[in-house]
């Protein structure tokens, strides 16, 4: 059964559970919680209706009875439709019993009636253990009201299944790991096998593993040694690695996922990024100009090139990359970040280059940099960045003196930045 999406319906129930957890605090001081939360089954499964048993009852009548009851509930009058498919569960032993018990669930369930959805989930599962209707309306509330234990085997029966069912899968790894279960573990990484390219689904496993084995680096690197054939291994080792600031040891994992899937953008990303982290600048810059191969209009990456080329001093390149990245993303804040820091590290270099201090050029320079800050600051995503590297760039920028003793003069003279800058 797919995750049901009857909002209405469970925002009443969380009212009506919320009022039972209320009642149950009159006497908490009385009972021990644990214990509570372990009573999973109601203390009675005996209905009213279990009196209109009758061994003899002709399949005729269990027909009529059905019809009566499916009729009332397919207008969702479910109060009348209640007697008539009690009755029906109560005395048939075929086909008609399983459909009226899972109607009987939905009844109570749309009715808001929590104690009597439970007796009737755990009167039709006595019989019917597989049922996947009931196991999701008892999972479902023996969680909201608290009793997450009592959830644990609906939701195991659900995911035995729908092993492809995330929802299911979300609930149970939850589940496990507030139990102190380390199966959370596996359930969590069912997920990201599933969708691998969900960051929070590889959030979440690397919180699991971290909780249950401490260190979620060491028991990714082992998961990927077991079976170094598999990418996703490989990708959550070599990620993980990154994270932590392990460059070197990303390196091998990573590369071992493309090995696989040498066009695997992820992976990629993640190499570059980890070359970037050893300074080996060319080759980062190689692997992103692969995942242009596959994402051709990709500005972010554009921009990555870029910065690494300002990493080799090679401005130029850099300000190619710079524009190409505003060709694919017009207005785009971050490429405008990225030239304005080519421009301040060109004048760091040229300093340095040529053992000098400074000079009128390095402040027109800097003037560049903050005119590409003030573009960047009408990205709404960038604005702030940007404004705040602007104010930082004013002391830099070229003085009114300096500007008097240059004659007002706008353009590059020094052969440090004329080789590049038009």
């Amino acid at each position: 059964m797919k995750k049901l999406n009857w909002m209405l319906i469970l925002i009443g129930f969380i009212i009506a559970i919320q009022i039972n957890l209320a009642q149950a605090q009159i006497d908490e001081d009385e009972f021990d919680t644990e214990q509570l939360n372990e009573e999973c089954i109601p203390e009675t499964l005996v209905t009213p209706y279990d009196a209109y048993y009758d061994p003899n009852t002709p399949l005729d009548e269990i027909k009529k009875w059905y019809s009566f009851g499916s009729e009332y509930y397919k207008n969702k009058n479910y109060t009348s439709a209640l007697p008539y498919l009690w009755k029906v569960f109560i005395n048939d032993t075929g086909k008609y019993a399983v459909l009226a018990i899972r109607k009987i669930a939905y009844s109570y369930f749309t009715l808001q009636i929590v104690d009597s959805t439970l007796i009737a989930c755990y009167k039709g599962l006595d019989r019917y253990p597989n049922h996947d209707n009931l196991h999701y309306y008892a999972g479902y509330l023996q969680d909201n009201l608290g009793k997450f234990r009592c959830a644990i085997p609906h939701y195991e029966k659900l995911v035995e299944g729908e092993p492809e069912e995330k929802s299911y899968l979300e609930k149970l790894a939850f589940l496990y790991y507030k139990d102190e279960n380390e199966k959370a573990v596996d359930i969590q990484q069912q997920l990201v096998d599933l969708d691998p390219t969900n960051s929070e689904y590889q959030s979440t496993l690397i919180l699991y593993v971290t909780h249950f084995f401490g260190d979620a680096l060491e028991h990714l690197k082992k998961a990927y040694q077991n079976d170094p054939e598999n990418i996703d291994f490989a990708l959550a080792y070599g990620k993980t690695a990154y994270e932590q600031g392990k460059y070197r040891e990303a390196i091998d994992p990573l590369s071992a996922a493309l090995t696989k899937d040498g066009k695997h953008v992820e992976a990629l990303r993640y190499r570059a990024m980890s070359l970037e982290g050893l300074e080996q600048y060319n080759a980062a810059i190689a692997d992103y100009k692969k995942i242009l191969e596959s994402q051709s209009d990709n500005a972010e990456v554009m921009c990555a090139i870029a910065t690494n080329y300002k990493e080799l001093n090679q401005f130029a390149n850099g300000r190619y990359w710079f524009n190409k990245a505003l060709q694919a993303k017009p207005g785009y804040g971050l490429a405008y970040i990225t030239m304005a820091e080519i421009y301040e590290e060109a004048v760091a270099y040229c300093q340095d280059k040529e053992k000098r201090g400074r000079k009128y050029d390095d402040g027109l320079v800097y003037q560049k940099a903050y005119e590409m800050y003030a573009q960047a600051a009408k990205d709404p995503a960038h604005k702030t960045t940007a404004s705040k590297r602007m104010s930082g760039l004013k002391s830099v920028l070229p003085t009114q003196e300096e500007e008097f003793m240059n004659q007002n003069r706008k353009t590059l003279k020094e052969d440090c930045y004329t080789s590049w800058i038009k």
